[in-house]
This record gives structure tokens, sequence and C-alpha cells, in this order.
């Protein structure tokens, strides 16, 4: 072979590895820049959905929008090894005050919510205040006596919300009451801190929980 065809064999072969040297580079690129920029979005957006699957210290599931446009919810908490889930409407002020144009009115018995009447389940025995409650299913009502807001656990369920009856009544518990300033627009039940309760308008009212 001559000089000049060895030469130009090797021009050949540099250039071919020059040629797979640039496609190997310019491929990685784009993916690796794509991976980079899909992390932090998806991990913001989990995040949003799990803030707004909370509500009064529980996560919360949607039932449905309820009739008359109370938000029906179900919520679950888990309290010292103890499975809690309430099941209840969730009315609006829309300007009304509460005692004087939507319930709960004085000396009489409140669903603690709205529509149907609103449900507790509990896998474990409580203690509301010096109460016991077994594991099972209730109503939950509230009534106001005087000055004071008792909650009922009911056991009968399944109701409307308007067809309570005290022969089925477990337990009346006095409630802590206190004032909110500003007032809740919205009705909403928690547990946290040992506590069950209520906030609605200007009122808040609890009753400390324990799980046996």
């Amino acid at each position: 072979m001559n000089v000049r065809n060895v030469l130009y064999t090797s021009f050949l072969a540099l250039l071919a590895l020059t040629f797979v040297a640039a496609c190997g580079g310019g491929g990685e690129a784009p993916e690796a820049e794509a991976m980079d920029h899909e992390g932090p979005d998806t991990d913001a957006a989990a995040a949003d959905a799990g803030a707004m699957e909370m509500l009064g210290g529980g996560h919360l599931t949607p039932v449905h929008e309820g009739t008359g446009g109370s938000p029906h919810v179900s919520v679950h908490w888990s309290v010292d090894g103890g499975n809690i889930t309430i099941d209840y409407g969730r009315p609006y002020l829309r300007g009304r005050v509460v005692g004087e144009s939507v319930e709960p009115m004085a000396d009489s018995v409140w669903r603690l919510g709205a529509d149907e009447a609103t449900t507790l389940r509990t896998d474990r025995e409580l203690m509301l205040g010096a109460a016991t409650i077994p594991a099972g299913e209730y109503t939950l009502w509230t009534m106001q006596a005087g000055e004071e807001v008792h909650l009922i656990v009911n056991s009968e369920t399944g109701q409307w919300g308007t067809a309570y009856n005290a022969e089925h009544d477990v337990v009346h518990v006095p409630m802590a009451v206190g004032t909110l300033d500003p007032p809740a627009e919205q009705f909403v039940i928690s547990i946290g801190d040992g506590n069950l309760g209520f906030d609605w308008g200007t009122l808040t009212a609890s009753v400390p929980l324990m799980v046996h």
C-alpha cells in the first residue's frame, strides 16, 4: 500500500470516530435536562394535594355537595392507635347568626352539622369527658341548656338530622364553651390536643377525648 492510500485510510478512520463521539454526546443532554425539570414540579404537586386533604386535624374524603349547599365530608383521625371517623355536613353562615337565625338554638337539640345526622365510628373504646363510649357507630348531637352546651352520643344511626330520639341516648357530656373572633364561616369538627370540638360562627366548644 502506498503512502497516499495509508493517509487516506487514516483520514477516514479519524472522521468516523469524530462522528460517533459527536452523536453520543448530543443524545444524553436533553434527557438529563428533562429529568431535572420534572422532579420539583412533581414534588410540589404532591405537597399541594396532601395539604388539600386535611380538615380539623384529620384526613378528609369528600362525600357529596349536600342538597342545601352544605358539603358533606368523611374525616378520619388516627389517635393513640385508634381510628375515629366522623361523617357530617358543613353549612355556611352566609350572613346568619348562630343562636338567632341558624342552629343551634337555645334549649334545643342540634344535629351537629347539616342534612343527615352526624355519624361517629370508632374501633376503640373512647372517653369523652368522664363518659365511656364503647367501640362502635353512633350519631352526635348537641343541646343548648342555658349557658351550657352538651354533646350527646346516640346509638341510633342512619336517620335524618331532625329525627332525634332521646330514648337512644348513650351519654350527655358537658362541653367547654368559648367565643371565636373572627367567626368560623363554615362549620368544622376537629380532633386534636386531646379534645373533640367544633367551631361555628362565634361559638367554639370542646370536650376532652381519650382512646383506650
